[in-house]
Parts: C-alpha cells; sequence; structure tokens
C-alpha cells in the first residue's frame, strides 16, 4: 500500500529554536549549568504550534559534537531535549542527533582533554552528511521516530555502541514529503544537508547565523546553491508557511 505523503519542519537545534548558550564556545562553564538555562528563542513555540496546524510534523536534525568531545554525556543530550520539549509544550515529533565528529578539536584547536575517540570519524550522519535524514526516513516508513529515551536519562547512560537501541516511539508510517518539506538552520552545513537530502533549505541569521553569512561573504567561500535567508525561523513561518 502506498504511504501518505508528510512534509515535515526538519530543525537544527541550537541557534535556530533555542538560545546557544555555547557549549562548544565557554567550554569553562559546566555542561549541566548549560542543559539547565536550555530556552526557546522568543516566539518559537507560538511559531510551532501555527506550522503544526498547517501540517506539518517537527524533526530536529542536531550535531552534538560535544558527545565525542566528551563534554557532555550521550544522556545529556536526551536531558536537553527533554527540558527543551517540554518549554515548547510538547510540540516536537522526533529527535535526531549525530554524536560524532570529524577530529575531535575544542575551539583552541586542540584535542579535547576528555575526548572519546570512538566517536571521533568522519560519519554518515553528521551534517552536513544526510545519515540522519535517511534514518529518519526510514524510521517514518517503519511507523517508528526517535524520540527522547527516558531509560537512558534515568540511568545515565549512552547507547553510542548500538545507535538501534535509543527509543523509538510509534507514529503512523508515513513517506516524506521532500517537495513541501524543509531543513531550517543557522550554519551552512545546515542548508547544505538539507540541500543534499533534497529537502528546500533555509537559512536563519539567528544563533550563529548572521556571523556564518558575514564570514562566508568576505571570504568569497562557497555558498549552498539552493538556499533562502530569513532573520530566524519566526520570520520564514510567517512570510512562507
Amino acid at each position: 500500500m502506498e504511504l501518505k505523503k508528510q512534509k515535515i519542519l526538519f530543525l537544527d537545534r541550537d541557534g535556530t529554536i533555542c538560545y546557544d548558550d555555547g557549549a562548544f564556545n565557554n567550554e569553562d562553564i559546566p555542561y549541566k549549568e548549560i542543559i539547565e538555562k536550555i530556552r526557546p528563542i522568543v516566539g518559537v513555540k507560538e511559531s510551532l504550534k501555527y506550522a503544526k496546524s498547517k501540517g506539518y510534523m517537527l524533526i530536529v536534525i542536531s550535531n552534538q559534537a560535544g558527545i565525542a568531545k566528551g563534554r557532555f554525556d550521550e544522556c545529556d543530550t536526551h536531558y536537553s531535549n527533554k527540558l527543551l520539549q517540554e518549554k515548547l509544550d510538547g510540540l516536537i515529533d522526533g529527535f535526531y542527533y549525530c554524536p560524532h565528529h570529524t577530529t575531535g578539536r575544542n575551539s583552541k584547536n586542540q584535542i579535547a582533554k576528555n575526548a572519546k575517540m570512538n566517536l571521533i570519524f568522519h560519519c554518515d550522519c553528521r551534517k552536513p552528511e544526510i545519515g540522519m535524514f535517511i534514518q529518519c526516513e526510514n524510521d517514518l516508513r517503519n511507523g517508528k521516530l526517535q524520540y527522547i529515551d527516558e531509560q537512558m536519562i534515568k540511568d545515565k547512560t549512552s547507547y553510542q555502541e548500538d545507535r538501534n537501541k535509543i527509543f523509538k516511539k510509534t507514529v503512523d508510517a508515513t513517506e516524506v514529503d521532500k517537495v513541501n518539506s524543509y531543513m531550517i538552520g543557522d550554519k551552512w552545513l545546515d542548508v547544505l544537508s538539507g540541500e543534499r537530502y533534497g529537502v528546500n533549505a533555509i537559512f536563519v541569521m539567528s544563533g550563529e547565523g548572521e556571523v556564518e553569512y558575514n564570514y562566508k561573504k568576505d571570504k568569497q567561500k562557497e555558498l549552498p546553491k539552493k538556499y533562502e535567508v530569513f532573520t530566524d525561523i519566526n520570520e520564514f513561518i510567517k512570510e512562507r508557511l
């Protein structure tokens, strides 16, 4: 039987739907303090509610390299997602994240002190690669979505060696409607991953967006070709949905 097509907003997390409090740059601040302060960008909850009313599914697609660098544990990612989800009134349908990093280097360009070497390699899921999109697509076809793992939070553990152990909730089996879906993020790797996957790529100037945009422009770096620029996700949803 042919599956119903589902339009999706694939969402970067830090800097796009919540404030980026600098887990990468503020390495002297205990990460648990950063987690407790996680909060949605002003207006995002209302914007996401509107997107849901228009029939969009909301899926977070997030690089969490701090796991590989030993900045925090995998269970901390689930805990921060849980706190964010509570502040968004449960609007997010699924959470996908990449725990890997290509070099393990920190903001000082040094190998992180607590780096987890088994997670440092060129994976197929870290944006701008599209592995997280493919996993989500396959999960949806099978009526599942990766979600917050309460057991992982409780046990303070991780499933880095076996990604299939991460909790997945049951949903209606659907097919991703790529033509009417979007990837939204504040970094070029976000829009590049969306372009590669085949959905509409949206770049927002919140988070690190403005700095990265100006850097690329000044250095005349190669930019993703199929993208639009908005002040933030609120402006995008208001003008396009």
